[in-house]
């Protein structure tokens, strides 16, 4: 029997050993999915962590974005306050513009006429200086001949006086009346 229970202990002893070993490998299998499921957690709060990092800067960029709409429709109603004040101003330029066009053409128009005049003024003075020379010449001619036949008058006249005076130097003496 000593026998029978030594290898009773031996096929015990080794049985115990292969459940030691079977243990173990079955521990390491365990701990190798552990550290898998540990890797896989760290993994997902990594993950989740860039995801709320990416988050966040999500939502910062869409309250930048937000601000920025709000400060685009701002400008935009700005422009269209600016752009419509821009519209009368430029119906206002045109109006003006055109009432200066016409000015202009009345402008034209009386400088074209006052021109028409100053050329007919300066023909009529033209003509006019033309029949002042005239004048002046025929006055000239009628002074020249009043001159010439003034002068005839005068020698007329000399002679007339030459001639009483030698009549009187000649004349009978007057006749006494008693």
């Amino acid at each position: 029997m000593k026998n029978g229970l030594q290898n009773l202990l031996i096929v015990l002893a080794l049985a115990l050993c292969g459940l030691c070993a079977w243990q173990w490998h079955r521990e390491t299998r365990l701990r190798q999915k552990i550290q898998q499921l540990t890797d896989t957690g760290q993994d997902l709060r990594d993950r989740i962590q860039g995801l709320e990092g990416t988050l966040k800067r999500s939502e910062e960029e869409v309250k930048r974005l937000e601000s920025l709409r709000v400060e685009l429709i701002e400008n935009l109603k700005s422009n269209r306050t600016f752009i419509a004040q821009l519209t009368k101003d430029l119906a206002r330029t045109e109006e003006e513009l055109e009432k200066s066009t016409r000015k202009i053409e009345d402008y034209k128009r009386a400088l074209d006429t006052a021109n028409q005049s100053i050329l007919k003024q300066n023909e009529d003075i033209k003509r006019q200086n033309e029949e002042v020379k005239k004048l002046v010449e025929e006055r000239n001619d009628a002074v020249v001949k009043y001159n010439k036949l003034v002068a005839e008058f005068n020698d007329l006249a000399k002679k007339w006086n030459a001639l009483q005076e030698q009549l009187a130097t000649n004349a009978p003496p007057a006749k006494k009346s008693s």
